[in-house]
């Protein structure tokens, strides 16, 4: 367009196949790349996915599984080598996402080609499938390590926050478990016992592992040639699978249970109960305890779905011992379906869309799931899927207008939608795009100034000026600087390949393309092997070493009016003519108004808290919906279509959160380029803030996998009994994710609040009444002695699982009940709850310290006289 609109207009007559000037050498380049795919290394699609599945998802998930070797032999009190771990394992995680988004675009274009192999494309779907569900299963199974770093960094910097509220409860708690705490029972002497029980299962899925990955790349490049002889047989991986399934077994069903040991002398050999002048030592010393159940039911549900894994490679293998021609399936099918999607890109988003609406009133949708109806009905009921039935469009809750009523209103609230959208970032891109073409474009076509502007080649600024727009001012500044370094040193590498090859003459054909060759080769490599977002350096280096050697080459041989010379000479206009469009791009990107990263960055991690607060309260919402029905009536194949349901429920969500977090990094980066007009910018906090939130959103994931394999029984006791989830601790919470999702967005300060645990210890407060007429004569009298010594107990971060825990046992827990999977289940839900409201406390102190808080002196003072009153501190007044 802008060679039509530039050029056209200079001809007396219309000329419409001016386009051929692009369009000729657009197709002998199309024919050149056709003619080297099929001729030059020809791939297919197959085989750069299989490669990739192998190699970037595959891959770190075996490095995550073998990064726990180091994390259960790491000292607990080595607080720098757990948060390195953590960090390491964040790392991982990130990488195997990456990998994962990055192939799941082109899953649909697998049925489209015709490949060599033994995996086709139908299998090789499965086959992502089955990777990606064992790599969220090895997110899991790493939150051990960071819910102990977590813990460990949240509980220091709360200790060190001068400017936070009172934390009474919280250091009386601390000082009641160090005196309880015995070495045997905490971390340092479990730590030993976790790594010599799963060192078999981690040993024989890492050494599956690494088989399969092998065996995946043998696949793939002896797809036209025989195997090795020295090639690993199917019966070592069938030897592999064996290995895993019946190291799994063993340790179901016993060496799971090596971390009881120690507390053996805490039940009655007799009646194998809780011995009752034990129960206060047992609420303290088995808080670490719980924590290691987190690995173990992890490890437990990630061996599982390997097992899944290798049975279904074994089955490919058997199908296809040798590799064949794999034909598509339903071709037409695929085409039409691929040609229809929709989601695709906007030009104007510049890689910036994460696919999510700005708007924080936008709903996670729940995988076509029911609300209505639990997973556990849905199987055990076996009634036939509800019709869907059509859906009334419902539009926003306005403060200011209700819902339209007549096609008048209908006409006007789609127009206030429409023109928010064109005053949002991206309208406003499209207007500085426009503006910016427009001052460039009238030079060309004014008769004053149009000779000049075609001699100089001022189409290049327009264009220059168009690239080099962006839609933040960090990403405008950042672009500046690659394109421009990348434009100078293109200039630099084409005078150089130019006077080597031309010397002082008009250019020998030969030594020019073999200067250039040597020269461009380096960069068009990296240029393909970097990120797509770090590649713009290297692109513009590229394009400016080939116009300078190209233009120069046509000046010397062809008569041009618009002649610029060669070498130094056409390098100089060039140059100058980058300056003048991105200087133009600089003074567009002020007016009408600038566009900060900072706010969109703010903006989106306050969509993600409301995001993960609405996740939140689906899924312990889901867990209250279990106490509706009878356990006894479900029978084995039934749970596992349970879980399968209860795991898919939410992934929808979790991944579309998750997918947000991850995309906002480019967002950071702009936002800490941008300059700080008004102070600088507070980097660091919102780092946290930003990896909180993911955090948080893990360990929910963790609620919701541990929640998906527990029983119906073990769910009632999870809802009916823990404190945690009293729905006005709930009520709470989701009050707290909503109050700083508010205040993030609009910056305004944090009203006057209590901490999260303190508002639990006053929910036991005014429970504990009803909690001990709940209990047996013998409980209420062991309870009120409990009391004498200790008014109240006090929890906050990881000691609060272990006194939830006792209130949800109480009256069941015996030597034999514990030797159960469901109580590593339980555990490892009840940790996650309490993680999600350490993790909540954390937001609200990194919240805090970015828009403030309110300040209200006598509300704290009044939390810190009750609590030390509780406690037996002092007197009240």
């Amino acid at each position: 367009m802008d060679l039509m609109c530039s050029y056209g207009a200079l001809f007396p007559i219309p000329v419409y196949t001016l386009a051929k000037t692009l369009l000729i050498p657009a197709g002998v380049f199309i024919a050149i790349a056709l003619a080297s795919i099929f001729l030059i290394f020809p791939q297919t699609l197959n085989h750069i996915m299989l490669d990739s599945i192998a190699t970037k998802v595959l891959g770190p998930i075996i490095q995550l599984l073998k990064l726990q070797d180091q994390v259960v032999t790491t000292s607990p009190k080595d607080f720098d080598k757990w948060h390195d771990l953590a960090t390491q394992s964040y790392a991982l995680r990130a990488g195997h996402i990456a990998g994962t988004t990055a192939l799941e675009g082109q899953l649909g274009l697998l049925q489209l080609e015709i490949t060599r192999g033994q995996i086709g494309p139908g299998d090789l779907q499965k086959l992502f499938g089955k990777v990606k569900n064992l790599g969220m299963r090895a997110y899991g199974l790493a939150s051990f390590g960071m819910v102990v770093d977590e813990q460990n960094r949240s509980f220091k910097a709360t200790m060190e926050d001068t400017n936070s509220h009172s934390i009474v409860r919280v250091k009386a708690h601390v000082d009641k478990m160090e005196q309880h705490t015995e070495e045997i029972h905490s971390l340092t002497g479990l730590l030993p016992i976790l790594a010599a029980s799963t060192a078999d299962l981690r040993r024989n899925s890492a050494k599956a592992l690494d088989d399969i990955s092998e065996w995946l790349l043998l696949v793939n490049h002896t797809r036209w040639k025989k195997k090795p002889a020295n090639a690993p047989t199917i019966a070592q991986r069938e030897e592999n699978l064996n290995a895993v399934k019946e190291s799994l077994k063993q340790f179901r069903e016993s060496r799971h249970f090596d971390m009881l040991e120690p507390y053996k002398d805490s039940f009655d050999p007799t009646t194998g109960k809780l011995k009752e002048h034990l129960v206060e030592k047992y609420r303290y010393s088995s808080r670490d305890l719980f924590r290691c159940f987190v690995f173990t039911s992890t490890l437990i549900a990630f061996t599982i779905d390997l097992v899944e894994l290798l049975e279904l490679l074994l089955q490919i293998e058997k199908d296809n011992p040798k590799s064949k021609i794999q034909l598509p399936n339903a071709f037409t099918k695929n085409v039409v379906k691929s040609a229809n999607e929709k989601g695709g890109g906007n030009p104007l988003d510049m890689g910036t869309d994460d696919h999510s609406s700005l708007d924080i009133n936008d709903r996670i949708e729940e995988d076509d799931h029911e609300d209505q109806r639990s997973e556990t009905s849905t199987v055990v009921e076996k009634k036939q899927k509800p019709k869907k039935e059509k859906k009334l469009r419902s539009h926003k809750k306005d403060p200011d207008a209700e819902d339209p009523r007549n096609a008048f209103q209908k006409f006007g609230r789609t127009l206030y939608h429409t023109w928010q959208g064109l005053t949002g970032p991206s309208g406003l891109f499209a207007l500085k795009y426009a503006l910016v073409s427009i001052a460039l474009w009238v030079p060309a076509v004014c008769p004053s100034s149009a000779y000049f502007t075609y001699t100089n080649r001022g189409l290049w600024a327009l264009i220059m000026a168009q690239t080099g727009l962006g839609i933040f001012t960090g990403e405008q500044i950042l672009q500046f600087a690659l394109r421009m370094g990348g434009t100078v040193f293109g200039l630099i590498l084409g005078m150089l390949a130019w006077y080597i090859g031309s010397g002082r003459g008009t250019g020998n054909p030969y030594g020019v393309a073999a200067a250039t060759m040597v020269l461009i080769a380096p960069c068009l490599f990296i240029r393909l092997a970097v990120p797509i977002d770090k590649a713009a350096f290297f692109l513009m280096t590229n394009v400016t070493l080939m116009f300078v050697v190209g233009y120069s080459w046509v000046d010397e041989h062809t008569y041009q009016t618009a002649n610029q010379g060669s070498g130094a000479s056409l390098a100089g206009r060039r140059a100058l003519l980058v300056i003048i469009g991105f200087t133009a791009a600089f003074i567009i990107m002020l007016f009408p108004r600038p566009v900060s990263a900072r706010a969109l960055f703010r903006h989106r991690l306050a969509k993600n808290m409301a995001d993960i607060g609405e996740l939140y309260g689906k899924v312990v919402t889901g867990i209250e919906g279990e106490l509706d029905h009878d356990d006894s009536e479900i029978d084995h194949e039934d749970k596992g279509k349970i879980a399968e349901v209860r795991r898919e429920r939410y992934k929808g969500g979790f991944m579309k959160v998750l997918g947000r977090i991850m995309g906002m990094q480019p967002q950071l980066v702009y936002a800490s380029i941008e300059p700080g007009l008004r102070g600088p910018w507070p980097k660091q906090k919102y780092e946290a803030l930003f990896k909180t939130q993911s955090q948080v959103l893990s360990t929910l994931a963790l609620l919701s996998s541990a929640y998906s394999r527990m029983d119906v029984k073990w769910c009632k006791r999870l809802a009916s009994r823990s404190e945690l989830m009293h729905p006005s601790f709930i009520a709470d919470c989701l009050s707290t994710f909503s109050i700083l999702q508010q205040s993030l967005r609009t910056g305004e300060p944090l009203p006057p609040m209590i901490p999260v645990f303190e508002r639990l210890a006053i929910h036991r407060s005014a429970m504990s009444g009803q909690s001990r007429r709940n209990l047996n004569p013998k409980s209420v009298e062991k309870q009120e002695g409990s009391m004498q010594s200790d008014q109240s107990p006090i929890d906050t971060g990881m000691e609060m699982a272990t006194r939830d825990a006792q209130n949800v046992l109480e009256g069941v827990i015996t030597w034999d009940t514990i030797h159960n999977e469901q109580i590593a289940l339980f555990a490892t839900a009840n940790i996650a709850l309490v993680h999600i409201a350490v993790g909540l406390n954390e937001m609200f102190r990194l919240v805090k310290g970015l828009v403030g808080e309110k300040e209200l002196q006598g509300l704290d003072r009044a939390s810190e006289r009750w609590a030390r009153g509780e406690l037996g501190l002092d007197n009240r007044v």
